[in-house]
């Protein structure tokens, strides 16, 4: 940035300070309040994947910063493989069209590292901000869906229609939310149990049973990286509201049986064996029909039979692989609030991924939000550790010189 006109270093500074962070938050909230799907994406390539581009235009340093990280590097090796397999897939969408999707998520890498780098306590305030929005938004879908609709299950409003990927975007930000009940404390705590009461209420509405099995991991996580009396204590009262919940309404849990889970994953595997290392190619049509019911389902309701499916044991292994790392890199930096959150989404999405979901690689949607930003939060946190490891060398070795010129 020093050989960079003061014109293009101050524009740099506005990207930095407002546009980006405008645009994450517009990413993260934008479903609750824009009306069309095509405008979300709009609002994405407008707010947040030009401006990066433009920002590492101007500073590509930050294109390195982002690239030592682990987590970043195996998305890479998994994208690069994925995107290989169109070769052998027979898909019928434009490969260019394809090829644009791991572009699409590397600018959300970017944009979580950009801010990262430029303040970390803007990066925690940003999804505090995002997540009082979602409990906003939760508590007015609550009352308005409790007052005026007449679904047997809340679809969700706005860019939101389905109830189980509604399940999806605010069960990131329960997640998060129950993240924050382990290591908040004082009056923060009531804010955080309000959202966290307001969020779950929402999920509990949607009927949909995936995020209630996804959050039960989540906090059996959350116990485990804390391990304290307090999280035993929000471990174990998490648990006698599941049984009151199961106790009072268990039609809500055995209603719909399985929904053919089973059945489909069988189908599935079937299918799998047949093309078991190479897979049959991204984007490949999955058909799957099971007996007794005269529609064939085109989604294996599992986001790893997916990944086997049209990657096979390969893609497979560079998927588990981008798990694995960005796990262990949770792990040693637990300590960390923004670290603590976002890992707290990722268990929830891999939970959630186990019964449902195919899109593991997309344009921005509600899949992004079990997979994507979770991964991008973490991959930014990882670069700041970096860069800080980084500052602490400089230090040193400043130190150093200064001592030895004294002598």
């Amino acid at each position: 940035m020093n050989n960079k006109s003061p014109a293009l270093t101050k524009f740099h500074e506005v990207l930095l300070e407002y546009i980006l962070p405008c645009g994450l938050i517009i990413v993260l909230t934008g479903m609750f309040w824009i009306g069309e799907r095509s405008y979300y994406h709009k609002a994405f390539y407008a707010f947040l994947a030009i401006p990066t581009l433009i920002s590492l235009i101007i500073a590509p340093a930050t294109i390195q910063k982002t690239a030592k990280t682990g987590i970043f590097l195996a998305f890479m090796a998994f994208s690069f493989y994925t995107m290989l397999s169109i070769a052998w897939s027979g898909t019928d969408d434009s490969t260019t069209s394809l090829l644009k999707r791991p572009l699409y998520i590397s600018m959300l890498f970017f944009c979580t590292s950009l801010i990262a780098l430029n303040s970390h306590e803007r990066l925690e305030k940003i999804l505090l901000l995002c997540i009082g929005l979602a409990t906003i938004s939760a508590l007015i879908s609550i009352i308005y869906y409790l007052s005026y609709d007449t679904a047997s299950r809340l679809p969700g409003y706005r860019a939101l229609y389905n109830p189980l990927l509604t399940s999806h975007v605010y069960g990131m930000f329960t997640a998060m939310a129950a993240a924050l009940l382990f290591i908040s404390r004082g009056k923060s705590l009531l804010a955080v149990l309000f959202a966290l009461t307001c969020l779950s209420a929402l999920l509990l509405l949607t009927g949909s049973r995936t995020p209630l099995l996804a959050l039960t991991l989540t906090f059996a996580w959350l116990t485990l990286l804390y391990r304290s009396r307090r999280a035993a204590a929000i471990l174990a009262c998490t648990t006698a509201v599941g049984i009151l919940i199961i106790a009072l309404y268990p039609e809500n849990i055995t209603s719909r049986g399985l929904s053919y889970r089973p059945e489909i994953w069988h189908q599935a595997w079937l299918q799998i064996t047949e093309r078991p290392w190479l897979g049959y190619g991204y984007e490949h049509s999955m058909i799957f029909w099971i007996t007794g019911v005269d529609y064939a389902f085109a989604d294996p309701h599992n986001m790893e039979l997916a990944i086997l499916f049209s990657g096979g044991v390969i893609g497979l292994t560079l998927w588990l692989t981008l798990y694995v790392t960005a796990l262990l890199f949770s792990w040693r930096n637990r300590t960390d609030h923004l670290t603590a959150m976002a890992s707290a989404a990722l268990v929830f999405g891999f939970a959630a991924g186990l019964t449902e979901g195919n899109a593991f690689m997309s344009r921005p949607k509600e899949h992004w939000f079990l997979i994507w930003i979770p991964f991008a939060l973490l991959a930014a946190s990882w670069a700041l550790k970096l860069e800080q490891k980084t500052l602490k060398k400089i230090e040193r070795s400043s130190g150093i010189l200064k001592s030895t010129a004294k002598k």
